[in-house]
């Protein structure tokens, strides 16, 4: 039986509602740990940034909200999947539909990687370099507030563990018929400097070295998508008797 639009939105705000109280209810209980979430989060600046300023009397209580927001929403993240997975179920055929729990867990896991490269591999780099352009250009040490600290490196914390999700994202989009391993080759060039401008966006930095360490993680991802997409597209039943094109 197949619904209509009005009731598709229907489904679409009761699922936009319950993901905002999951990320409420974590994000409340991540605040009784957020002197603990703070200090892992000030870990990459040790021995880079001296100390934080607090400029406003009321800022400390922002700095915390900040804090528990963004791991109530790591937290979150597993059952917003859930929803998300099962709100586009009905797009998929029944042993597809089998797959959802496995789907579910594999983007939870790629999200938790993004974050974990984010945080091991590019912060104290991106920190560092900086820190030395400030100096640089101000001839004295540097400091920062600690509400500004926060929001750079739960940022960039969060745009990792989303783009971690584009392998995931070419399998599903192949399996729902959405896209084709043909098409995502074909777009390589345009995906390509899409992801140049994101990073470029999203780092903190204007030097090769930094960009690099957002580009070539997504470059990767993207070509295991493709791998990921031609995998499903060989197993699909194609209408018309089409023949699946290795390209």
């Amino acid at each position: 039986m197949k619904m209509s639009v009005t009731g598709h939105l229907e489904e679409l705000r009761w699922l936009l509602i319950r993901c905002a109280i999951y990320i409420i209810a974590a994000s409340l209980i991540a605040l009784l740990f957020a002197d603990r979430i703070l200090y892992i989060l000030k870990l990459p600046s040790k021995g880079l940034i001296e100390s934080f300023m607090i400029l406003k009397p009321a800022e400390a209580i922002t700095i915390y909200i900040k804090t528990a927001v963004f791991a109530g929403l790591s937290v979150a993240i597993l059952p917003i999947f859930w929803e998300l997975f099962n709100f586009v179920k009905p797009a998929m055929d029944k042993s597809q539909n089998d797959s959802v729990i496995k789907w579910v867990i594999a983007a939870f896991l790629l999200f938790v990687s993004g974050i974990l490269f984010i945080y091991f591999v590019v912060l104290t780099p991106a920190i560092s370099f900086l820190m030395n352009l400030s100096q640089g250009l101000t001839q004295s040490p540097v400091q920062l507030t600690l509400s500004s600290y926060i929001s750079f490196i739960c940022a960039l914390l969060f745009c990792g563990g989303i783009i971690f999700q584009i392998p995931l994202l070419a399998f599903i989009l192949t399996k729902i018929g959405v896209i084709t391993p043909k098409f995502l080759s074909s777009k390589r060039r345009e995906a390509y400097f899409s992801m140049c401008v994101f990073a470029a966006v999203i780092t903190p930095t204007t030097d090769a070295f930094s960009l690099a360490l957002f580009m070539i993680p997504m470059i990767v991802l993207y070509e295991i998508g493709i791998i990921f997409s031609k995998m499903v597209y060989k197993n699909k039943i194609l209408p018309g008797g089409e023949v699946y094109e290795q390209s």
